[in-house]
């Protein structure tokens, strides 16, 4: 078991709790500096206990993430609550801080700008207002409870300037954000293109089933597991009779409709797992997995028999299209081609016998 999950997604939302987890780390030394130079209002027993508690709340946003069960929730990377809880604690250490204040300020700038990865500008925008207005009721403490500690003009123009920057962060941001939602999208039609790209290499443009080149690869698939155990496959291979002739009296309009026509009728014919391809022209082949040439037999009858059945409008109501087919089981451990060959003299045996036939061999 890898420490991060196969999930990409997942993954990518540990690293991130990675990475913040390290600026938690960077606060809390910062604190405990802070706190043996007795720059804030606390014992050091009290900012153990403290950060104590801090950690147990970080690593139990680990644990959810790493366990999945951050999955259940509308945002996975629970960013948003990740970050009002890192902002909440460092503000709530910048009210017993002295007078290292504006170095707190910028942790806690630092932890809203982890947001930029992952959020909108309307988020961005709230977390820095609760920011803002949490340091801004820590100035107001300050002075209610502890005027001797702090400036009150000085402490203004600090909340102005944390202010100043974290609405600057958050339009940079939405930049981030707008560029990242545009990255996405590219990325996107990237995928479809490539698999439109895969999906036209091994399919016939007009007939819409798998051309030439994808058979023969799964010829050699198929040829594979036969030669490798107890497997057996069959192909038919065939041919619409005097086709040139529909091309030549009724055009090829018609005659691209009637190939698309007759391999529909094939593709019915058969079993999911099983392959049609046209193979060039007017020829087909049908690999059928996991099939003896008995059954083989059967399903190249079921073809013949319903393209001649079958009313084709473009040619008109008296003409009939048919088949010749040549079928065959493989007999390892011969090469894919030799298949090829003889199935396609069994076809030609056919076209021999008066065509509209099938012919095992």
């Amino acid at each position: 078991m890898t420490f991060f999950p196969a999930d990409s997604r997942q993954a990518l939302r540990l690293r991130r709790s990675l990475m913040a987890g390290g600026a938690a780390f960077v606060l809390s030394v910062l604190v405990w500096i802070a706190g043996e130079y007795r720059l804030v209002r606390l014992q050091q027993s009290q900012i153990a206990w403290l950060l104590v508690a801090f950690w147990i709340v970080n690593f139990v946003f680990f644990a959810v993430l790493r366990s999945g069960l951050n999955l259940r929730f509308r945002d996975p990377s629970l960013t948003v609550p990740q970050i009002v809880w890192a902002t909440s604690c460092v503000l709530f250490i910048i009210y017993f801080v002295y007078d290292v204040r504006a170095a707190f300020l910028l942790i806690c700038a630092l932890v809203i700008n982890f947001g930029a990865f992952r959020l909108n500008f309307l988020q961005l925008i709230g977390l820095s207002v609760y920011a803002i207005l949490g340091y801004a009721l820590v100035i107001y403490l300050l002075h209610l409870h502890h005027p001797q500690t702090f400036g009150l003009q000085l402490e203004l123009f600090l909340l102005a300037g944390f202010a100043a920057a974290l609405l600057g962060s958050a339009l940079v941001g939405h930049e981030m954000y707008v560029l990242r939602l545009t990255l996405r999208e590219r990325n996107r039609q990237v995928r479809e293109v490539l698999e439109q790209v895969k999906e036209l290499a091994v399919t016939d443009e007009l007939t819409g089933i798998h051309n030439r080149r994808y058979i023969v690869d799964v010829l050699e698939r198929q040829a594979a597991l036969a030669q490798r155990g107890d497997y057996r496959f069959s192909i038919c291979f065939f041919d619409l009779d005097h086709f040139k002739q529909v091309n030549d009296t009724h055009g090829h309009a018609a005659g691209d409709r009637v190939l698309i026509k007759v391999a529909q009728i094939a593709t019915e014919a058969t079993r999911v797992g099983d392959y049609v391809a046209r193979y060039g022209g007017e020829e087909f082949v049908i690999v059928l997995s996991a099939t003896g040439v008995e059954r083989a037999l059967s399903v190249a009858e079921r073809i013949r028999e319903s393209a001649e059945g079958t009313s084709f409008d473009e040619l008109g109501p008296d003409v009939r299209v048919t088949i010749s087919c040549g079928v065959t089981e493989y007999r390892a451990p011969e090469a894919v081609h030799e298949l090829l060959v003889r199935a396609d003299e069994a076809m030609y045996a056919a076209k021999n016998r008066g065509r509209n036939t099938v012919v095992e061999s």
